[in-house]
This record gives C-alpha cells, structure tokens and sequence, in this order.
C-alpha cells in the first residue's frame, strides 16, 4: 500500500504542521479512489491521500498513463471519485450536487494549461475580464467593475503595460501571465496549473515559475503537473505518481 504523501511546509516552532486537524489546509483527500467501469477495470486513483495547505507549491511528476490527469480533474472537481473524501478549502466536495460543484469550482479554483486560450481579436484585458464573463459576481461585485479587476490581475501578474495590446503582441511568457491573471479573477484558493510551461522557453519558463514562487508567498495555493524535472523541483514538495498511487519525494 502506497504511504499518504502529505505536501507541507517545514514545521516551524509553534506551528506543528503533520498534526493539525487540517488546519489551513486548502486539499485533503482521503483514500480517494477512481476507477473507470470498463473491462477490465481501470483503477485510476487508488487510496490516494494528500494534503497543500494554503501557500504551499506542490508538484505531481509520473509517467503518461500514471493518472496525473485523473487526479488533476478530481482536484479540479471536473470528476468524481468512486470513493474516498475530497474537502476543497474546508468544504467535502463528494457529497455536493452538480450545481453546487460547479459553484464551488468557479469560486475556488482557477486553471493554468499548456496552451494559453487567448483570444486573438480581443485584447488583453478583454480576455482576463471574459474568466467572468459566465460567472454570477459575488455580492458586492458588480459587473461594472470587472475591466478594475482585470488590470488588477494584470498588475499581480506583471503584465498590466500590456491590458490594451491583442495577444499577438505579447511573448510566449507574457501569454502565460495573461492566463494566470485570468485563472486569479475570482480570486481562487487554489490554482491548478497543467504543463504551465510546455510552450515556454527556458527564459519565459523562469520567469513564469518566479511568478509562482511571489504568488506562493501571497497565499496562493499552487498544484503544477509537469514532464519537466526542473520545473517540478522549482515546488516546495514534490509528489510522483505510480499507478495511481502517490509517493512523497524530495526536491
């Protein structure tokens, strides 16, 4: 049986961080299991347990068919699991209806991928504001201040020069940063980031994993499936998947 690999700072004097209830801990899954019902069964997930807590950079590394994907789409409330506990930000994810998930998701999650997603006949603000676009604003919100929230996303990205350029205008790296000020519009607690930087560069690649690292460091909660090695050992933690197993390793 593969041993719970469990993402968490250093423990620091006063702040015990391997038996704290979950405290401060933004996922906690909890011999989460996935299975697909096919012949034979494909046993995607098995068992698995794992616990960020907020502020924390974890990495998950491991062969095509390992079942990253399956676990980004189970963290990323995109699939449920066969059975197992799931608490999202304090919140058990596996008893929610579709609704209630689909809410959950588009206030707490925000997704990074490979691929920026931009639209080349909309400018840069106009497509960090389109992250809302489907969305009911938070109380308080009003629509009319979204393009406010898009250059505010913009500027914590370091791209907020570039709100009225169109997107062919911009590096690789500014796209990406693009992106991550879109996935920030809703101010998740958790960023979910899929070979963030595949399409990068090796200076776009650095300069988009410092953004991670100041993010980081202003609370964000980060999980980053990647093939790269370096880029994965840029995380605080690292875990490797096998099987659908996970396995703590150091970075």
């Amino acid at each position: 049986m593969t041993p719970p690999a469990t993402a968490a700072a250093p423990a620091t004097e006063g702040d015990p961080t391997q038996d704290d209830g979950g405290r401060d801990a933004v996922i906690e899954l909890s011999g989460v299991r996935r299975t697909f019902d096919t012949e034979p069964p494909v046993h995607a997930l098995r068992g698995v347990d794992l616990t960020v807590r907020r502020g924390e950079h974890l990495s998950i590394v491991g062969p095509s068919g390992s079942g990253k994907s399956t676990l980004l789409n189970t963290l990323g409330l995109l699939d449920r699991p066969t059975a197992g506990s799931y608490r999202l930000d304090g919140v058990e994810t596996t008893t929610l209806g579709d609704l209630e998930r689909t809410a959950l998701r588009g206030s707490r999650i925000g997704f990074v991928f490979q691929s920026f997603h931009l639209l080349p006949y909309r400018t840069v603000d106009e497509n960090v504001m389109l992250a809302e676009a489907y969305r009911r604003p938070r109380p308080g919100r009003g629509r009319g201040s979204r393009r406010e929230r898009a250059r505010q996303a913009l500027e914590r990205v370091g791209v907020g020069h570039r709100s009225g350029f169109r997107p062919d205008r911009l590096s690789g790296g500014e796209r990406q940063r693009v992106a991550i000020a879109r996935a920030l519009m809703g101010d998740p607690a958790l960023l979910l980031c899929d070979e963030p930087t595949g399409n990068l560069d090796s200076e776009n690649t650095l300069s988009v994993l410092e953004l991670f690292d100041d993010l980081c460091a202003q609370g964000m909660t980060l999980v980053l499936i990647t093939h790269d090695e370096a880029v994965s050992r840029r995380a605080g933690q690292r875990v490797r998947i096998t099987d659908g197993g996970l396995t703590l390793e150091t970075t």
